[in-house]
């Protein structure tokens, strides 16, 4: 088959000669893939499932707006890589410094620092200024303590610093003694603070790292015998009413599938030792656990205040590395419930929004916007007082074949008098970042001791 030529304006052609010699200047659907968008015939068909019961599938149905990514194999490895954290915490007290040019700082992340690193150490004063004039203790104009990172120890590698502002050094005259700081502080990275005729500094490099995902192959088969498509019946059911039925349990459990599903690969007797794949849930990719609420003892009932949601939020958006200002939170019936609760105006649900033919519940925070939905499934999984949130901008699907209908005659293939149709699909969905994703759990009651 010829090669297909770029338009001058848009889009690619193909031309053959007259006659029966091969396929070219044929329209085909192998070369609509092969020289277009691998997209093309599978857009339409999710154009019609999208369409069928919505609010039942909302994960499902946000992966089929999103761009589908074709995948040549049932395995799908993919990259990902986050931002190099600015926040740890002092392992160890530091004593006060009397002498020397730098001390060792005990810190449960230690590749977190490079050389010329300076350090916030929040909530531990500043004890000298520049001129050599002690900060006023009675000010709430102290600025906190500040370190810089001079060297790493030979064999612990934690990072070896002197202080900025630190208590006065007579030898030195600066202020570079590190002062007592307690066990537990907390250390926060800024800026490199390099010397005038420095030209090199501490290094690093995030390097991406591969995760793998399986497509599962979801299939359904939809049949009528012969006689009941000509019986006659009380309401309208044929076989196109069966078919729409049909995809709507395929979707239902696919949805399933893709919030839980566990990621395997097996051999089964069942299946005479032939491969079956099994994709894994979104649900375990997410890189936070959060608790919702506190428990209400009068009401038996977790409750959710105006203070609470802030810091919902501040975690959901805060320390992701990620910009984006939109969750989606997926809620069973009693973590919505807990929400809708909310004794407020300025939290309350109340924005209806519609996005990918989906209506949701929307409010914005300080820190973004969360548009949020029941999902039916986490009550059928026992977990209706749990939640889901997800950045729409990191779920990506993979998809090895897509969906297709394949029409097969039984009475033909004298198997049986039925007309038959089986729907398939093999995809998968992952999330990239996994900090943007968080799983969320209502409040419980206290354990009482026996």
């Amino acid at each position: 088959m010829a090669e297909a030529a770029n338009l001058p304006d848009a889009g690619k052609t193909n031309s053959g000669a007259d006659g029966t010699g091969g396929t070219d200047g044929i329209a085909t659907e192998t070369q609509g893939r092969d020289d277009g968008d691998p997209n093309f015939y599978s857009q339409e068909i999710d154009s019609r499932i999208i369409k069928i019961r919505p609010m039942a599938t909302p994960i499902d149905q946000i992966s089929r707006y999103a761009k589908s990514e074709s995948s040549g194999s049932f395995e799908i490895k993919y990259y990902s890589v986050g931002t190099r954290p600015i926040k740890c915490t002092l392992t160890e007290a530091v004593s006060k410094q009397t002498s020397g040019a730098s001390v060792p700082l005990p810190v449960d992340d230690a590749s977190m620092f490079t050389l010329d690193d300076t350090i916030r150490v929040v909530g531990v004063k500043g004890v000298y200024m520049e001129n050599g004039q002690k900060y006023d203790s009675e000010s709430d104009n102290v600025p906190d303590l500040i370190l810089c990172v001079c060297g790493k120890n030979e064999n612990s590698q934690i990072p070896v610093v002197y202080a900025v502002n630190g208590e006065w050094n007579a030898t030195t005259k600066q202020a570079d003694l590190v002062p007592a700081i307690p066990k537990g502080t907390t250390l926060v990275r800024m800026g490199k603070a390099c010397g005038e005729l420095d030209v090199q500094t501490g290094r690093f490099n995030n390097i991406p790292m591969p995760e793998t995902q399986y497509c599962q192959n979801f299939m359904i088969q939809i049949e009528q015998s012969t006689f009941d498509k000509l019986a006659k019946k009380e309401v309208k059911w044929d076989f196109s009413d069966l078919e729409e039925d049909g995809i709507y349990d395929m979707r239902l459990a696919m949805e399933n599938t893709f919030l839980f599903g566990v990621k395997n690969k097996m051999k089964h007797p069942s299946k005479e030792g032939m491969l079956t794949w099994f994709t894994g849930g979104i649900w375990w990719m997410a890189g936070k656990d959060l608790e919702v609420g506190t428990w209400d003892a009068e009401k038996k009932c977790a409750v959710i205040t105006d203070n609470d949601l802030v810091d919902i939020t501040k975690e959901l958006f805060v320390g992701t590395g990620i910009g984006n200002k939109k969750k989606i939170l997926f809620c069973g019936s009693d973590m919505l419930a807990a929400f809708s609760k909310i004794e407020s105006d300025k939290f309350r649900l109340k924005d209806t929004v519609e996005v990918w033919n989906l209506k949701f519940k929307s409010w914005d925070t300080d820190f973004g916007e969360v548009l949020t939905i029941h999902h039916e499934l986490f009550d059928i999984n026992g977990m209706k007082d749990c939640g889901f949130a997800m950045d729409p901008e990191y779920l990506n699907k993979r998809t090895h074949i897509s969906w297709g209908r394949n029409l097969l005659d039984m009475k033909k293939a004298a198997v049986r008098n039925t007309q038959a149709v089986v729907i398939q699909e093999v995809s998968c969905l992952y999330l990239r970042y996994a900090k943007a994703h968080a799983r969320l759990k209502l409040a419980q009651a206290p354990v009482e001791n026996p």
